[in-house]
């Protein structure tokens, strides 16, 4: 009488029959593949042989053949190479390369040596800060004072007027001269008013025929041309704090934005705007402050 199988026991038999079949073709595919791998020494050389007698019967068929195609691949089978000055230029490429990663590595480590280094002294600054507050603090004052005047420190500065500050300041900073030939028939200050005189003359009236040249007393910037007002026809050239200013002329010529040199023919002598006469009024200033021209030029 046949034995009934649990659900189990058909489980493992099942399991069973799968690991011989897994096995058997597991050792055919190593057997398949050792079999692959094997090839004969004849085998190999007589493939390596049909194979080179190939080449050469198709190299000998382009040599014998006289066709124009075939010819340009014999001209180019007949370039002869330079194998040596490609080897040479592969070795220099390679030695060059090899040269450039080194000094890439020697700069990274120079590079890092200067970082500790400053690393190092922004400590010790860091250090000595408290140390030398005060006295850099005194250092600062003195060169803003020196550069204000032009002419000494804090000291000095507060035994000068605003006027004599002024004065120094231009000196110091700009370069002058006399913008026209003519006598001063009217110099800085004040001076007895009329109709046309005002009280407090900001410039120097130096009396010349119309049409004298009048030349840049200083180099800068065109900031203004205008015919506009009490000085006719005038221009005012800025250099910095520095400003120089030429009223009634009779001819400008120079345009708003122009850049001028020392020197430089910019207007003519004239009679425009309130005059008693053709002269040129002529102004030195610093920001909005005017100064006398003739303590700074010989006029």
């Amino acid at each position: 009488m046949e034995r009934i199988l649990t659900e189990q026991d058909r489980i493992r038999r099942a399991e069973e029959i799968a690991n011989r079949r897994r096995e058997k073709i597991s050792a055919r595919s190593i057997n398949i593949d050792r079999q692959k791998k094997k090839m004969p020494l004849l085998t190999k050389i007589f493939i390596q042989t049909v194979a080179s007698m190939c080449i050469f019967g198709m190299i000998y068929f382009l040599a014998q053949n006289n066709n124009p195609s075939i010819q340009n691949i014999k001209v180019m089978l007949d370039y002869e190479i330079d194998f040596a000055g490609l080897y040479n230029k592969g070795n220099n490429f390679v030695t060059a390369f090899m040269q450039y990663m080194k000094e890439d590595v020697n700069q990274e480590k120079t590079n890092n040596v200067e970082e500790n280094i400053v690393q190092e002294d922004d400590q010790n600054k860091e250090e000595g800060k408290e140390e030398n507050h005060e006295e850099n603090e005194e250092k600062v004052e003195t060169e803003e004072n020196t550069e204000q005047t032009g002419i000494g420190g804090a000291d000095e500065e507060i035994n000068l007027s605003q006027d004599e500050q002024d004065i120094a300041y231009i000196k110091a900073n700009v370069s002058l001269i006399v913008p026209t030939q003519g006598v001063v028939t009217s110099s800085y200050g004040s001076r007895e008013s009329t109709d046309i005189i005002s009280a407090n003359h900001a410039g120097v009236d130096i009396g010349a025929n119309t049409g004298t040249e009048i030349l840049a007393a200083m180099e800068g910037t065109v900031e203004l041309v205008s015919d506009y007002g009490d000085y006719g026809n005038h221009v005012k050239i800025t250099n910095g704090e520095i400003s120089t200013l030429y009223a009634h002329c009779s001819n400008i010529f120079v345009n708003q934005g122009d850049y001028i040199t020392q020197g430089q023919k910019i207007a003519e002598v004239g009679n425009t705007g309130r005059t008693t006469g053709p002269h040129l009024h002529f102004e030195i200033r610093r920001g909005d402050r005017t100064v006398n021209p003739q303590s700074i030029l010989e006029i």
